[in-house]
């Protein structure tokens, strides 16, 4: 028997390619009032993290308040680019479609913006009762609860559960989940996935479906030999 039944999925940088458009234009706006930091900086700020946490610590290096129209402003003008320039990872129509086990998202994201994300890039239909958001949940990523509480909806213990993950913050709630975690390295630098507890990582989504087999295959041989 597979030991691994249930995937999960991250949704931003994973299922739709958003990262590098919220970044670029929370540079842009950080480099309006004064904070002059690089898209790397920037991105090893937020990766992984709600838009309420990023801007804390933005706030934090700031060393001031940030304007008080910024928050807002920071999600209209990412709305509007997302609506115009949203696309789906590469080649994760291709995945979806071939994968041969459960599957479902879970993100800090909120609902309401994984619905439109996936509706944006033709990806709902395949996640249709199965977007599970850290909204209403206590804790956020990195901590466990979203992926225990996507787990346990789903019907799966933790130990049957292989997370999808891009930003070593996922890596990390995945790994605290008691879940197997892959790294998705497209825009991460492997090194910190691995560091973070990412078992395996890997750079091209269509990969992933041969990873998966993969994977289980060697569990259940590895069963057989003991």
């Amino acid at each position: 028997m597979d030991k691994f039944k249930l995937v999960i999925f991250d949704c931003d940088g994973v299922l739709v390619d958003s990262e590098i458009i919220a970044n670029v234009i929370l540079l842009d706006m950080l480099n309006q009032i004064g904070l002059y930091l690089t898209l790397e900086d920037v991105f090893n700020i937020c990766a992984g993290k709600s838009t309420t946490q990023c801007l804390e610590i933005v706030q934090d290096i700031l060393g001031q308040p940030l304007p008080g129209n910024f928050a807002t402003e920071f999600e209209q003008r990412m709305m509007q680019a997302f609506i115009k320039d949203l696309k789906p990872v590469q080649g994760i129509h291709d995945v979806l479609t071939k994968l041969n086990l459960p599957y479902c998202v879970a993100s800090n994201s909120s609902y309401n913006w994984m619905r439109q994300a996936l509706l944006k890039t033709d990806l709902l239909a395949y996640f249709l009762r199965k977007i599970f958001s850290h909204t209403g949940i206590i804790r956020s990523k990195p901590h466990p609860d979203i992926f225990l509480y996507a787990a346990e909806q789903m019907g799966f213990s933790p130990q049957e559960c292989i997370v999808i993950e891009d930003t070593p913050t996922g890596v990390i709630a995945g790994v605290n989940a008691g879940m197997t975690v892959f790294g998705y390295a497209e825009l991460m630098r492997p090194k910190k996935l691995r560091a973070a507890g990412a078992s395996v990582v890997f750079n091209e989504m269509r990969l992933l479906p041969q990873l998966l087999e993969q994977q289980n295959s060697y569990l259940v041989n590895s069963a057989i030999a003991i």
